[in-house]
């Protein structure tokens, strides 16, 4: 039998009872407190659509939209009566993780204009003239282009071999870390409109891109990253659904296999040769909610009838469940920060209860005890909700989940980062605090890599923590391009192989600041 899960009730009113006690205070339930970037919603206001406010000047990152968790809702933890928290909706995600392999072999350029001559110095002065002792050098700098629509969607970005691999609109582009010049593009009919984080272990890629109807990102299209190549181009397979369009499609890769849920429909292909992988059926009232990949692939399901998320790991060759893990009554899947090892966020439909747990082979692990804090996964927004991996801010190992502490003033006053035990939910270690803000990018052995983002006059810096908890300098950024870092209006950021990869997901259409705005800025040691 599944414990009870009580919550706080209607804020103003006093708190629901509990069968472990009365539930964590909830402040910012009684006066909700936007932070610089934009927070979680007042009351009534539903999660996936926070609401915006400009950044302080100069402040990084752009439109960010930070998801808070931890004392924004608080419930009865099921087992020894701790408290936990809501975990972070709304829809830039686990860490994404790029393959390495050779380099591939350098191909010539077909002359894309992505904004400006292509290499280091693309849009001005070469920023690493005038370098200082200590600071990183400026791999690949580019401009974004002119776009015809405000906000447009950018979503793919891939570290392959040498290459930082970038969709642009139309096109697929990679540039060389080594000299910084475009080595060579693809291109597709229309718009890229969906991408998965992840490529195969040998380079490939499977994008989506627009079918020339109204917002319908109805076409797949293979990408041989390492040849530069386009591969097999097809018609997205409908699953069969009620009212199906390909509105609001998310996309997730893991192994030979591409999984991808849209308005009325989902369904997984092979990314060798597109060809359909089954995955199983479900009963009318339900659907898909999206899926998750990386080490693996997760898919939640859930339907109308009791409103509880099911969480499967599938086999990427046959589409059949792993395990399956059939979730606490009430509550749905908001977000999969990590595939392998699962952890997964949890929230009611009322968004009053909710938390953050580890599964182990479709069973709990644990339940993260978040007690009082609040956290800060910095997640994107997704028109339908389908993109479950879609969180930056938030990193995992085997043994230990990361998270950011955020509120109200945490670009100014600073943030810290808290290490999770996944077998016992308990916090193991906290970082100094730090400002401006930390946010996690990467996890190995028992250190976590966080970017610290840019203040009003010094550059961001990338940094690792171990559990004395005091941040150490990895990969300085150069004064040079505090300006640049500032110019994202919003921005995916990786850290593979000694290289700081900032890459826009969305542009703005509009230069910033009476400059150019960027779409890709890499750093690397030398």
């Amino acid at each position: 039998m599944q414990p009870a899960w009580g919550g706080p009730s209607t804020p103003g009113a006093p708190p629901a009872p509990a069968p472990f006690g009365p539930p964590n205070p909830n402040p910012y339930a009684q006066q909700p407190q936007p932070g610089p970037y934009g927070a979680y919603p007042p009351p009534g206001q539903p999660f996936g659509a926070p609401p915006h406010s400009m950044p302080p000047a100069g402040a990084p990152g752009g439109k960010r939209t930070a998801v808070i968790i931890g004392a924004a809702v608080a419930v009865l933890l099921a087992a020894g009566g701790g408290v936990w928290a809501l975990a972070g909706s709304g829809g830039s995600s686990d860490r994404p993780q790029a393959h390495h392999s050779a380099s591939p072999a350098p191909k010539e350029s077909t002359g894309a204009d992505s904004g400006g001559t292509a290499g280091p110095r693309d849009g001005g002065d070469d920023p690493n003239d005038g370098r200082r002792d200590g600071e990183a050098k400026v791999l690949v700098n580019q401009n974004g282009p002119q776009v015809e629509r405000a906000g447009s969607a950018e979503p793919g970005v891939w570290v392959f071999g040498d290459y930082v691999v970038k969709t642009v609109q139309e096109k697929v582009i990679a540039y060389s870390t080594s000299d910084g010049k475009e080595k060579w593009t693809i291109a597709l009919p229309k718009r890229v409109c969906a991408a998965p984080a992840n490529v195969t272990d040998d380079g490939k890629v499977v994008v989506a891109y627009d079918s020339g109807e109204k917002d319908s990102c109805g076409n797949y299209a293979m990408l041989d990253l390492k040849e530069g190549k386009k591969g097999w181009d097809k018609p997205i397979p409908k699953s069969g659904g009620f009212a199906e369009s390909f509105i609001g499609l998310d996309m997730a890769l893991s192994g030979n296999a591409v999984g991808a849920a849209w308005f009325g429909g989902s369904g997984m292909v092979r990314v060798s040769d597109g060809e359909p992988i089954p995955t199983p059926g479900l009963e009318s009232g339900c659907s898909v909610d999206g899926f998750a990949g990386g080490k693996a692939m997760l898919r939640s399901w859930q339907c109308v009838s009791d409103s509880t998320s099911h969480i499967e790991k599938l086999d990427t060759s046959t589409g059949k469940p792993v395990w399956t893990y059939d979730g606490r009554k009430g509550l749905m899947t908001k977000k999969i920060y990590s595939t392998e090892p699962a952890v997964v966020s949890l929230l009611s439909e009322d968004k009053k209860s909710g938390g953050v747990i580890a599964l182990k082979d479709g069973k709990e692990r644990s339940v993260i005890d978040l007690g009082k804090e609040s956290y800060a996964p910095t997640c994107g927004m997704s028109i339908m909700g389908h993109d479950l991996g879609g969180c930056q801010g938030v990193a995992a190992t085997d043994s230990t989940l990361y998270l950011p502490t955020g509120g109200e003033n945490s670009y100014s006053e600073g943030n810290e980062i808290h290490a999770f035990d996944l077998d016992s939910g308990k916090r193991k270690w906290a970082s100094k605090k730090t400002k401006p803000e930390l946010m996690p990018i990467r996890a190995e052995g028992d250190k976590v890599f966080a970017y610290q983002r840019p203040s009003y006059d010094k550059p961001g810096v990338v940094v690792s923590i171990g559990p004395d908890g005091e941040p150490k300098t990895v990969l300085q950024a150069p004064q040079a391009t505090l300006q640049a870092e500032n110019r994202f209006f919003g921005a995916k950021y990786l850290y593979e192989g000694d290289r700081l990869v900032i890459a826009t997901t969305r542009l703005s259409g509009s230069s910033s600041e009476g400059g150019e705005e960027k779409m890709l800025l890499v750093l690397g040691k030398g």
